[in-house]
């Protein structure tokens, strides 16, 4: 069971909606949080409810300048 957290009223909102909608069962906590399933995880991402997860993010390699010297 995973979860998350949604900030967003309208957004909450939506989520218990669809989730009641989709069955199955959840549970809320205080301050717009709820404990999901990863299927249901993954349904809210696809909804829109959710925002998908970015993880970390590959940075590029550092650009070795060399300074050739003199002609």
């Amino acid at each position: 069971m995973a979860t998350v957290h949604i900030p967003d009223q309208k957004k909450y909102v939506k989520a218990i909606g669809l989730l009641y909608e989709w069955g199955g069962g959840f549970s809320t906590r205080p301050t717009r949080r709820l404990v999901i399933s990863p299927f249901q995880m993954q349904a809210l991402q696809n909804a829109g409810v959710l925002p998908k997860p970015n993880g970390a993010k590959k940075r590029g390699k550092k650009k070795a300048w060399r300074v050739l010297s003199g002609n």
